[in-house]
């Protein structure tokens, strides 16, 4: 037994979209700008292939396709990380202290959550997909909290990112934030049911329907997103911001704290009120 019409047609979908976004960001040139973006892309067609590939030759419910699903899915799932981390070098390239700091951050919170995963995975007997499927949920969590930081701070500070970046952020945080829900609930499936797995049911074709129909189509639209932002040629990248010189930052921020004061005396005062 294999997947659902539904999902395989959102799968082939995902894959034409697939390879024909990643022929405009070759031609637009948009790899030499997020080299990481385009590596994704790459990422996401080769284990989609693969993916199909073992459908077809081990069927879905298969203990083949189990491991090679779950190592695709964690695959993906690192390659968008680090899309994310790109995204934040794309907005922080030009204030190399902030940089220093976001990348020590990211590196962090990286082996923060794949201890947290083991963690969890070492309960479950099935190890290798409990541990994907919670690295997966941890990485969407934090990606999607992350990009949309990125995006509130670009509004309000004007960060240097581009039309084309801004775009990825919004498409990755939607789909990030579907992977969030969907794995939280299927974790509580996964760690009740799949123990005693044996074979399929009706209720188990449902869930894979649910799943892989809600995972196709946000990625669906979110592809369809950026083929239509890569139509035309990416404009030239604006030059870094010319920072004030340190001495003018020391004068200000007597001024700064200052102002700061008065509104933390202000907010006292209404909490007393």
């Amino acid at each position: 037994m294999g997947l659902s019409i539904s999902s395989y047609s959102l799968w082939l979908l995902s894959i034409a979209l697939e390879v024909c976004l990643c022929a405009l960001v070759f031609w637009r040139g948009a790899n030499k700008r997020l080299p990481l973006f385009a590596t994704y892309l790459v990422c996401q067609i080769v284990t989609s292939f693969v993916g199909l590939v073992s459908n077809h030759e081990f069927g879905f419910w298969s203990s083949a396709n189990y491991y090679i699903s779950w190592v695709n899915s964690g695959t993906v799932m690192i390659a968008a990380w680090l899309v994310t981390a790109e995204l934040c070098f794309r907005g922080f390239r030009a204030y190399r202290g902030i940089w220093a700091v976001t990348w020590r951050l990211l590196l962090l919170l990286s082996a923060l959550l794949l201890f947290h995963a083991t963690y969890d995975a070492s309960k479950n007997a099935y190890r290798i997909g409990a541990l994907i499927l919670v690295l997966q949920r941890d990485l969407a969590l934090a990606s999607a909290v992350i990009l949309i930081a990125i995006l509130i701070i670009e509004r309000r500070y004007q960060l240097e990112l581009g039309p084309l970046e801004r775009q990825i952020a919004i498409g990755l945080c939607v789909y990030f934030i579907t992977i969030l829900l969907s794995s939280s609930l299927l974790i509580q499936w996964f760690m009740t049911h799949w123990p005693a797995f044996r074979g399929h049911s009706p209720s188990d074709e449902l869930l894979e329907t649910w799943w892989n129909g809600a995972k196709f189509t946000v990625l669906d639209a979110a592809l369809a997103v950026w083929c239509f932002a890569l139509r035309r040629p990416l404009p030239a990248p604006r030059p870094d911001p010319i920072l004030l010189p340190s001495a003018t930052y020391g004068e200000l921020s007597p001024a700064i704290n200052y102002r700061l004061r008065a509104l933390n005396e202000r907010l006292i005062d209404l909490l007393k009120a």
